[in-house]
């Protein structure tokens, strides 16, 4: 099966870019735009497509939606399939449903013995992470109640130099304590704080970054790397600080929201009140070989282009409330974005008010509801694609949700689409389709190149 050849980002270089809501209200936490996936250091450019491909619609990144589709037939769709067994021997395939961006694309699994999809969230695949070529997901195998033992991790590999792309199940986390020290107990692995690094050369690692409360300056990293049998565990890893950031005193209330992946060394742990950690997973020259473990990750601390919010963040009433979605700021109505130097130093890149993107809208299809969810578009850093969600604010679950896509330096609305939440699906899998999108609201999305790895004839099915 031919593959298309692999394609890097266009522009010059690319940078870490974050969109950040600035509403005016009583404060209780309300939430940090998501950013893209990005690059720290300097950064290779995308090679061009030959005129052959550029006259192609095939979209060079999509958006993932953190829950994934049941279909359950084995047969999975003859392009982009990937079968393993879950650690209780079950047969499984994973693919992808994809679609050009603003429209969301889907992880679809076929388990015909697992739980049936009617029987809750924990039967459908969990998006973690996406990155280049690989896909982290979390399957449940008991829907109600599960055993840590049950919960099973893949990642799904479409590596350039296999005709196929693959799927691995990674062996499961233990720990060890003083009063374990004999019998070590699975560990419950974090969806939040989990990261996935597409190094190349059929190397991944996947990472999970844990705070030591009385030790706020310093992490427990739990890392894994392929072709290993187990996973490391690296406890005090220290965090770089410098000595003008404020609020570093703060980190002992820090909450992973999202983990990014930038470049092919990169992992950055970011917490939307308080800032990020860049971690170095291939630092001291370790390169790209799958057979020598990485080294000791070096951690250093960036603050946000925004004051953190200092002290316990946890509302009464909220709790933390939800900062993928959109972090509250203290004047105004806008939507900003930012660009992550080279020298660790922000700069703003565009701002546009509530009031503007509404009068792009000149047909007044969109519901006046604050965007959430900012996706940066992957190949032109100034495009952001938002969730428009009524029924998450006015209490209407089968409101019609939206997509759109918007320069927000040419304040141009680019494109729309619309999806209907209206029962009355027939097909089973439109059902779990259906449900699949609905259970993914209220959780952030995860950008991926992945179209660009993928064979041609998966693009036009």
């Amino acid at each position: 099966m031919a593959r298309r050849g692999r394609r890097r980002p266009q522009h010059q270089r690319r940078r870490e870019l974050l969109a950040l809501a600035d509403v005016s209200r009583p404060y209780h936490p309300s939430p940090a735009m998501r950013s893209s996936p990005a690059e720290i250091p300097s950064v290779h450019r995308r090679s061009k497509r030959s005129s052959s491909a550029s006259a192609t619609p095939y979209p060079t990144w999509v958006i993932l939606n953190r829950m994934g589709n049941r279909r359950d037939s084995l047969h999975g769709d003859g392009t982009t399939s990937a079968a393993s067994c879950t650690s209780a021997g079950e047969e499984i395939r994973v693919s992808l449903d994809l679609a050009k961006p603003p429209r969301t694309s889907l992880l679809v699994l076929d388990w015909p013995q697992g739980p049936r999809p009617s029987e809750g969230t924990t039967s459908y695949p969990h998006v973690i992470a996406a990155h280049r070529d690989a896909v982290l997901l979390e399957i449940v195998s008991a829907a109600k109640y599960p055993r840590q033992r049950a919960v099973d991790y893949f990642v799904y590999d479409a590596s350039e130099g296999h005709p196929h792309p693959s799927l691995t199940r990674l062996p499961v986390c233990c720990w060890k304590g003083t009063s374990n020290a004999d019998s070590p107990r699975p560990r419950v692995m974090s969806r939040e704080a989990m990261g996935l690094l597409s190094c190349g050369k059929d190397l991944f690692i996947v990472a999970d970054l844990e705070r030591r409360p009385k030790q706020p300056s310093a992490v427990n990293i739990y890392l894994f790397c392929s072709g290993s049998d187990d996973w490391r565990v690296l406890r005090g890893v220290p965090i770089s600080i410098r000595d003008d950031d404020d609020g570093v005193s703060d980190l002992g209330w820090w909450s992973t929201d999202v983990v990014l992946p930038y470049g092919r060394r990169f992992l950055i742990w970011v917490d939307y009140l308080r800032g990020m950690i860049i971690a170095n997973m291939l630092a001291h020259g370790s390169g790209n070989d799958q057979h020598q473990q990485p080294p000791v990750p070096v951690l250093r601390y960036v603050p946000l282009p925004v004051d953190p919010v200092l002290g316990n963040p946890y509302h009464s009433d909220y709790g933390r409330g939800c900062p993928a979605a959109t972090r509250s700021l203290k004047h105004g109505r806008n939507i900003t974005l930012f660009s992550l130097l080279e020298n660790q130093t922000w700069r703003e890149d565009a701002t546009l008010d509530f009031a503007q993107l509404w009068g792009l809208d000149s047909e007044n299809r969109l519901p006046h509801v604050k965007p959430e969810f900012p996706v940066v578009d992957m190949e032109h850093p100034h495009v952001v694609c938002f969730l428009l969600n009524k029924g998450r604010h006015f209490a209407e679950p089968e409101a019609t949700t939206w997509m759109i896509k918007v320069h927000m330096k040419k304040k141009i609305l680019l494109d729309i689409t619309d999806y209907s939440n209206k029962a009355g699906c027939s097909s089973s899998y439109q059902k779990t389709y259906r449900a699949a999108r609905k259970m993914s609201e209220g959780l952030s999305f995860i950008s991926t190149e992945m179209p660009c790895y993928l064979s041609a004839e998966t693009m036009e099915k």
